[in-house]
Order: C-alpha cells, then structure tokens, then sequence
C-alpha cells in the first residue's frame, strides 16, 4: 500500500460516518480529522489508517477514528480515561 492511498476527501467522508454515529444530536461531541500527512504515517500493513478523533460528552469520552482504506469501512477505538 501506498502513502498516496488515502486522500483529505477520504478523511472528511471517513469523519461524517464517525460523527452520525457517536455525535447524534449532541452540541457538545466535536469530530476533529486529523491532518492528511499524519494520517498517511499512521497507516499499517492492512490498509488501516487513523484518520481523526471524536470528543463527546464534553471532554469524557474520546475515540480514535480509524479508516480501512481499501473498503472505506469506520472503526471507532474508544480511548481510556487519562
């Protein structure tokens, strides 16, 4: 797999899945994609890349957005409390 392979419209379309899942009607949930170079770096053998996070229910709860490429296929990792 390329560097190449994951583009800022793939990222924007990733986080709109991401965000109709977790932020429903919540003003107080933001989804934050991360930048298209930092992205790219992130991404593992299986096509797998983090693409962005999710910040909900005002700063409690995070998650990890992370993107199959090749199937445009959401995985959400919820992160543990620091």
């Amino acid at each position: 797999m390329t560097e190449l392979a994951v583009t800022e419209e793939m990222i924007t379309t990733a986080m709109a899945k991401a965000d109709a899942r977790v932020c429903v009607g919540n003003p107080r949930c933001f989804a934050l994609p991360g930048p298209l170079h930092a992205a790219r770096k992130t991404c593992n053998s299986k096509g797998r890349c983090k693409v962005g996070w999710i910040v909900s229910q005002g700063g409690r709860e995070s998650f990890d957005v992370w993107l199959e490429v090749s199937t445009g296929l959401v995985k959400l990792i919820r992160q543990a409390d620091a």
